[in-house]
């Protein structure tokens, strides 16, 4: 994910499809049309390559993804408090920016108001910052906002690359679970401005719990295990209330006596007074991951058939992943700890910088990179390598939104009859430029965008690094 408003490249999060699929040939039958074929061919998880071996993730990651997990509750919070050096950390200029610019497009495709600015930005109550000072606990999939509101914030819709879903108001999505510190509630009692373990920002109330220690005891000194799919229903036969397991989302368990094909997971929920309570619901043991997963073939390439054809979630809309949260919610079931953002992941293990050549850029990542466990980067965007074709090209594991086009009149007027074509607005060099979108969790090959004619650009020409994760 990129965070600001300013960004004009290509932006892409998460998640995926796909029987194997090509966007084929458009029809041609105007002859004074420029034909212009549209290819972008896309892999099933049987054809990419998975360890030969086990590979071990070491003690030392696993320790470290729940140092970072529980951050919230685990840090002091004045310590956590200072890492925001101002209300609420940088967010008090965006909030002043916010105030001044009437750019800012709604989910009508109409500017913000004055009014409606300033009654968002009156409602933070900022001169009190901080009032509550708890630890919490999420207890439903949450969006988390840089300021709080539901509404979106768009940059102009007819540029490719923004209006939907590129909401510049949406930090990331919380799963259930998540510990966080509550920190600063608004006037009218909807908005809390918590400290998660992957952003800072505003939350809805209701979707957040006071967790006290009773509550944290049991809960934190709990071993834990992460959801195998996205489609599990957690349901306390004393509640009326259930959530969705998601992968990437931590569940405490305990053993079930007498039971060795399910164990008792917890998850969170609110009392009357909006303190945190442990439900519990049962789940079979095989669909979720133990300490122990082995990151082999058998057990990672049914995680990435759950993953794959999602729909894009640019910062985790609608409970949708991007490029950064695919990979994070993909490794972190092998509790391996990635930043949220795609530009802090690339940082993580050690760094290389590709060559531009693209030959030996791709020999570079033949030589370096171990599948499953290296990460490419363009700018805005990190895919996941998995390994190579037949004739050795690397395969990508990535949640795209879509690809940079430049058309002639033509060739624009051929493509908008059978292709899905957004953003289209003419460029400084007189050429118009869109999104082909794609809109899902796919794997693809480094070169996606190449063979349309110059429509497209392959990615391989705007990858520029890669990083091991476990290389340090």
């Amino acid at each position: 994910m990129i965070k600001t408003k300013s960004t004009k490249t290509l932006v892409t999060g998460c998640q995926l499809l796909v029987m194997f699929f090509c966007f084929g040939i458009l029809g041609c039958g105007n002859s004074n049309k420029e034909d212009v074929t549209f290819k972008i061919a896309t892999f099933s998880p049987e054809e990419l390559q998975y360890p030969t071996r086990e590979v071990l993730i070491p003690d030392t990651y696993k320790m470290e993804f729940r140092k970072n997990f529980f951050l919230p509750w685990e840090e002091s919070p004045s310590k956590l408090m200072s890492s925001l050096k101002s209300f609420p950390g940088k967010e008090l200029s965006y909030l002043q920016k916010y105030l001044e610019d009437d750019a800012w497009y709604g989910e009508n495709k109409k500017p913000h108001t004055k009014k409606q600015r300033e009654e968002i930005v009156n409602n933070i109550s900022t001169e009190n910052f901080p009032n509550f000072l708890k630890q919490g606990i999420v207890i439903a999939h949450t969006d988390l906002r840089r300021i709080p509101t539901n509404r979106p914030g768009f940059d102009t819709y007819s540029k490719a690359g923004e209006g939907y879903p590129f909401d510049y108001f949406q930090e990331t999505n919380l799963w259930a679970n998540t510990p966080v510190l509550l920190v600063h509630i608004s006037k009218d009692k909807l908005w809390c401005y918590v400290i998660s373990p992957y952003y800072k920002g505003w939350v809805s109330t209701h979707d957040v719990a006071i967790a006290n220690e009773d509550f944290r005891e049991p809960w934190s000194r709990k071993n834990f295990c992460l959801p195998l799919s996205d489609d599990i229903s957690l349901q306390n036969p004393l509640s009326h209330y259930a959530v969705n397991a998601k992968v990437g989302m931590v569940l405490p368990y305990e053993e079930i006596p007498g039971n060795p094909e399910k164990v008792m997971v917890y998850y969170a929920s609110a009392d009357e007074n909006q303190n945190a309570q442990i439900l519990k619901s049962e789940v079979k043991k095989d669909q979720v991951a133990f300490n122990s997963f082995s990151f082999d073939r058998d057990h990672l390439e049914p995680l990435v058939s759950q993953l794959l054809g999602r729909p894009y979630g640019w910062g985790g809309t609608l409970e949708n992943r991007d490029c950064s949260s695919l990979i994070r919610d993909l490794l972190g079931t092998y509790r391996v700890w990635l930043p949220r953002d795609s530009k802090d992941q690339i940082d993580v293990g050690h760094k290389y910088e590709l060559p531009e050549a693209t030959d030996a850029k791709i020999k570079q990542i033949q030589k370096a990179g171990t599948p499953f466990l290296t990460l490419l980067r363009k700018k805005g965007h990190n895919m996941l390598y998995v390994g190579n074709t037949p004739q050795g090209e690397p395969l990508i594991l990535h949640a795209i939104w879509g690809l940079k086009t430049s058309y002639s009149d033509e060739q624009l007027a051929h493509l908008l009859e059978a292709y899905p074509i957004e953003g289209i607005h003419e460029k400084e060099d007189g050429k118009l430029s869109g999104r082909h979108i794609i809109g899902e969790s796919v794997i693809t090959s480094v070169s996606i965008g190449e063979g349309n004619g110059k429509v497209t650009l392959p990615l391989i020409e705007e990858i520029y690094a890669m990083t091991n994760i476990l290389e340090k």
